[in-house]
């Protein structure tokens, strides 16, 4: 199965995503399964997850729906996988690590060398963390440093033992699944850890300038649809 790891919802306030484009786009790429990463907030998750289980039952094809959220911290963004439950934002780095992995879910760590943010977790602290630490992605689809990816596969290479995965981090459709593992299927949080080291990462980076163009292109038709439907 694929498997893109980092995906925006409309939830998001900066993602345009709804559900029917979320199914479209991941037929369209071929992607099984998608994180639902949304910025502090995991309404979205266990929506789009609801949406995708009814899709299911009535015959109809859906993605599978992966609920996470991706959290800010005081260190840095670190988004939690298989969550219950919402976890608060702006808490320490530990502090969050600690609510996701008592919910029985992953830490995964999104861009982590992504040098032009200026929270984010260090080298040192992602060694220092190492008990903490599930996944960290090792291709991001749209890092505002292209060398970002360079590096996370460099310090990856250099410290075995931290499971790698891969995600679009997409805000709009028309990138959805640009980066994405290809794995065995798998059943819940140890079964994934097992199973993703055996993985394929595949990615290709996409401009976040394009990406901002494409959002506003679609809030912009949405606007004038919603026009439309009221004047008529």
């Amino acid at each position: 199965m694929k498997v893109d790891f980092h995906v925006h919802t409309e939830y998001s306030p900066d993602s345009v995503i709804t559900f029917p484009m979320l199914v479209e786009a991941c037929r369209e790429k071929g992607i099984d399964a998608v994180a639902v990463m949304d910025h502090d907030v995991i309404e979205g998750a266990f929506e789009f997850a609801r949406l995708s289980g009814e899709a299911v039952a009535r015959g109809e094809w859906a993605p599978r729906i992966l609920v996470g959220e991706e959290v800010r911290t005081t260190g840095g963004e670190i988004c939690g996988l298989f969550l219950r439950e919402w976890v608060p934002d702006h808490l320490s780095p530990v502090e969050t690590m600690d609510i996701i992995r008592s919910q029985g879910g992953l830490v995964y760590v999104p861009h982590p060398f992504d040098l032009l943010k200026l929270k984010r977790l260090k080298a040192s602290e992602l060694k220092a963390l190492a008990d903490r630490i599930d996944i960290i992605e090792a291709f991001n689809g749209k890092p505002r440093l292209p060398l970002a990816n360079v590096l996370a596969r460099r310090f990856l290479d250099r410290n075995a033992g931290f499971p790698t995965g891969a995600g679009s981090d997409s805000h709009e459709p028309t990138h959805l699944g640009a980066a994405y593992v290809e794995m065995e299927e798998f059943e819940g949080p140890e079964d994934l850890l097992e199973k993703l080291p055996r993985g394929t990462v595949h990615g290709k980076l996409y401009s976040p300038l394009a990406s901002a163009l494409v959002r506003v292109r679609i809030r912009r038709e949405k606007k004038a649809l919603e026009r439309a439907q009221v004047s008529s």
